[in-house]
């Protein structure tokens, strides 16, 4: 795995691959390369076993699904109650949050990196937000733009969709642009998104150059439902004084980040509860970690990290006391 390859080399890695989504079978062979080749027929089988109804995302929802359509009862309810339209207006209701993020490790050359994150943007689920999306990030000023994970909105449905909204939404950026996959996604939609210019982090590191410094950007595979994250050997591609933001769809691997030695830790997933009580109390937790982990800035240990509460949403587009956000990290090596 080289760290040091240029953004613009990997759209090669799209070669046979259409804008339509189409996964041409010699693209499989540097998929398994750079994800590594067991954790590569690890998500391939669990794939197939997840679409075929064998395994499911969410104990949860596998049980609720058995009686009946949790999403559909859920926009039921809110109809009925008359909340509804109150929830779609939040689900539009794009916050740009600007995040200080310090750490004492920052080299003083990055002090005001800005650093642009999105996370479990859905698209499939209302295409309409991309014109909310692409008209927010027309106004920001960002150094660098990442996606956190899961472009499809449910996991079972065809990928096409979200890809085919996602090549859409890239001309939008206007920096080079980086992703990992999430629990949603299928390893499928990677060469044709990026064919469309994005580049993706399969068990992999890229060096990213500023002001004639630089830090490592690091991502791993879904860790939640797939488990073919590998934190070791991204870790093993860094030197061990540069300064790394590792990028990870589930915050759940806190621990094992922090354990690894990475500096910071950017994540999403939790959609910051989505449905909330009053005061962003969340209802359903839907990975193992603690709740200050959950939405927001924290820290374990040396690790700094932050967990978007999602650009987009999921199962319906509805929000409520959990405004969906676009995330500017701005790094600083000293405390304001």
């Amino acid at each position: 795995m080289s760290a040091t390859q240029d953004h613009s080399n990997y759209r090669e890695t799209a070669l046979g691959a259409s804008a339509s989504g189409d996964f041409h079978p010699h693209a499989y062979p540097e998929m398994s390369r750079r994800l590594g080749e067991a954790l590569f027929r690890q998500r391939l089988h669990e794939q197939a076993y997840h679409e075929a109804g064998v395994t499911h995302q969410e104990d949860f929802f596998r049980w609720v699904d058995q009686y009946v359509d949790f999403d559909k009862l859920v926009s039921r309810v809110v109809r009925l109650v008359g909340c509804f339209g109150w929830g779609y207006r939040n689900f539009k209701d794009i916050r740009i949050v600007e995040h200080r993020l310090y750490h004492p490790r920052l080299p003083r050359d990055l002090d005001g990196f800005r650093l642009l994150q999105l996370s479990d943007i859905h698209l499939d689920l209302d295409p309409s937000i991309i014109d909310v999306i692409r008209e927010k990030i027309g106004g920001l000023e960002y150094d660098l733009a990442v996606i956190t994970g899961d472009f499809r909105n449910t996991s079972l449905a065809d990928h096409e969709p979200s890809v085919r909204e996602t090549l859409s939404l890239l001309p939008a950026f206007r920096t080079p642009i980086y992703g990992v996959l999430g629990n949603h996604d299928f390893i499928e939609i990677v060469p044709p998104l990026e064919a469309g210019g994005m580049r993706f982090l399969l068990n992999e590191v890229s060096v990213i150059q500023h002001n004639g410094a630089r830090f490592y950007l690091a991502g791993v595979d879904d860790a939640h439902f797939y488990k073919t994250h590998d934190l070791a050997r991204v870790r093993e591609a860094i030197p061990d004084e540069a300064f790394s933001i590792l990028l990870c769809h589930s915050p759940e691997t806190y621990r094992q980040a922090a354990a690894h030695g990475f500096d910071v830790m950017l994540s999403g997933h939790t959609h910051g509860g989505q449905i909330c009580l009053p005061g962003g109390l969340i209802l359903l937790r839907v990975c193992d970690a603690p709740r200050r982990v959950l939405k927001g800035a924290w820290t374990f240990r040396n690790l700094v990290g932050y967990t978007s509460a999602g650009t987009g949403s999921c199962g319906v587009p509805l929000r409520f006391f959990c405004p969906p956000e676009m995330t500017v990290h701005i790094l600083c090596s000293r405390r304001p």
